[in-house]
């Protein structure tokens, strides 16, 4: 690029910067969102799990199976809570 396509270009980029700050809001929500979802989801999956391992006598859920869906549920908790704290700064 020539100096005069690198200002133009710098031109055209200045006052952007709420726009641009909105679209990376808006990008963060749905990552919050998709988060949150999975997390919900994952809990519900859980909830199930030990409800079936309660009420039907032959059946029994293996922490194998238990650990790492509370692990993914903890994780995504943990994410959305460090992107809760980055934004409060």
């Amino acid at each position: 690029m020539t100096g005069v396509e690198l200002v133009a270009a710098f031109l055209a980029g200045v006052g952007d910067e709420r726009r641009d700050d909105a679209a990376a809001r808006r990008r963060a929500d749905v990552y919050s969102s998709a988060r949150i979802g999975a997390a919900a989801a994952l809990t519900l999956v859980l909830v199930v799990l030990l409800v079936l391992d309660v009420v039907v006598a032959d059946y029994h859920v293996s922490p194998a199976i238990l650990l790492p869906l509370l692990g993914a549920i903890l994780a995504l908790l943990g994410l959305e809570t460090s992107a809760f704290w980055r934004s409060v700064r």
